[in-house]
């Protein structure tokens, strides 16, 4: 039996059926590593990120190190950060600027834009024999941007990004394109590892508020946050997933009036959201409109972010084995912003979302545990239920009330963005053929 004929058998998005092998299975893994990582659209970093020459910062691509940097030349890159002597990376920092990077085992160096520019006793040891045009850093043959996102892809025979993300390109513009400026990255990346399969926090993120009433239950008994009530939406449209539980915002608010009810907080973000509802307005429709914030969602694989009156942010699930990832988060905020605001935002995200906040504790702990009853040779044998709203699908045009609304979905109690994730997953883990 193949890999392709085993999978069949244990993902059923139709059903809404998961094998829990999908998450512990080290085979499983093996192959995602090489069908999927290796194949998909994988975020990077953003523009804002890598400003001059020079500027760099390091991520993962599955497993793989990179370093991802604006050359010399001023066009971005990514690279394989791995010296080609013997494999050492050559970069340990999370960013900074650099005009090269020099491996600390053997010192061979790099230019930032990937050339191998320096080899220790080059003409006593190597001459004749090392070609230093040939022994560069592997660069990733594709790199592309969307809105100042940065995407890359080991495979040169892929579809273009553009044409990846589809028809959720429309909710792309309306998270990160609806200020003038765009948008722009603060504070740093945050980083921590979980005990747990990439793949469940990244369903959480693909929409699942069928948790937060429980899961962050403190949290409205403290009086942060308010108890999401039933309206609201999931759609999936390209290869993107999102939601939105707290449109709720009447016609006859008053400007400046809390966006949406699901914070008790003041909050200096919501007259520039309501003006930002007003361009949308205009530009789309009301209806549109109405969705902003847009709440939290996933790109296929890995991508997740994050859409609230309170706060906005984007990370990446990488994958460190079958039962462990770990978290690369970023606060992002509106480039036109003033600057109090912005520290308001970054104080906010940080309280809620960063590596200790109320909520991601909570988050962190259901995908640990979760991860620790599929482990056992009992646990392991079992599906995963994900048949909430099961044949109540609808278009996206009737689910916000927009014509020109891509994509589909269906109410805020549903798991149809958890089987739609699924379906992407089984088509790029049955592919056959050469890796990149």
């Amino acid at each position: 039996m193949t890999i392709t004929d085993e999978l069949a058998g244990l993902v059923a998005p139709a059903k809404g059926t998961v094998s829990r092998q999908v998450y512990v299975s080290p085979e499983i893994y093996q192959h995602e590593l090489e069908r999927v990582f290796t194949r998909s659209w994988l975020f990077l970093g953003h523009t804002s990120q890598l400003r001059a020459p020079g500027d760099f910062l390091t991520t993962n691509m599955g497993e793989d190190p990179v370093i991802v940097a604006r050359g010399k030349d001023g066009r971005v890159r990514a690279m394989l950060n791995s010296c080609r002597h013997r494999g050492m990376r050559v970069c340990r920092a999370d960013e900074g600027n650099a005009g090269s990077f020099r491996c600390p085992y053997h010192a061979w160096t790099y230019a930032n834009t990937g050339e191998l520019t320096g080899v220790p006793k080059l003409r006593l040891g190597y001459d004749g024999v090392l070609d230093r045009k040939a022994w560069g850093l592997l660069e990733v043959p594709r790199v592309e941007e969307y809105g100042g996102f940065l995407f890359g892809n080991w495979d040169t025979d892929a579809m273009p990004l553009d044409e990846w993300l589809g028809d959720f390109k429309l909710y792309f513009d309306l998270i990160f394109g609806r200020d003038p400026d765009g948008v722009e990255f603060v504070g740093g990346v945050h980083k921590w590892s979980v005990a747990s399969n990439w793949k469940i926090p990244t369903e959480n993120f693909a929409c699942d508020m069928y948790h937060v009433a429980h899961s962050h239950a403190r949290t409205v008994e403290i009086g942060l946050l308010r108890t999401p009530s039933d309206d609201g939406y999931e759609i999936a449209a390209g290869m993107g997933y999102l939601g939105n539980a707290f449109a709720q915002r009447s016609d006859e608010d008053e400007p400046g009036s809390p966006v949406h009810p699901l914070s008790t907080m003041p909050n200096p973000y919501s007259e520039h959201v309501a003006a930002q509802r007003a361009r949308i307005a205009e530009r789309y429709s009301q209806e549109m409109s109405r969705i902003v914030p847009v709440g939290h969602g996933a790109v296929f694989p890995n991508f997740a972010f994050l859409d609230i009156e309170l706060l906005r942010l984007v990370r990446v699930h990488h994958p460190e084995g079958p039962d462990s990832h770990t978290v690369y988060q970023w606060c992002v905020v509106d480039a036109s912003l003033p600057q109090d605001v912005k520290d308001a935002l970054r104080r906010q995200y940080t309280m809620a979302f960063g590596p200790s906040g109320v909520l991601e504790q909570d988050d962190g702990e259901n995908f640990r545990e979760c991860q620790a009853s599929m482990r056992g040779v009992i646990g392991r044998r079992l599906e995963n239920n994900m048949m909430l709203g099961l044949g109540q699908e609808r278009s996206g045009a009737d689910v916000i009330g927009d014509p020109n609304a891509p994509g589909s979905g269906g109410g805020i109690w549903s798991e149809s963005n958890q089987r739609r994730f699924y379906e992407h997953w089984l088509e790029y883990m049955s592919r056959e053929g050469a890796r990149p």
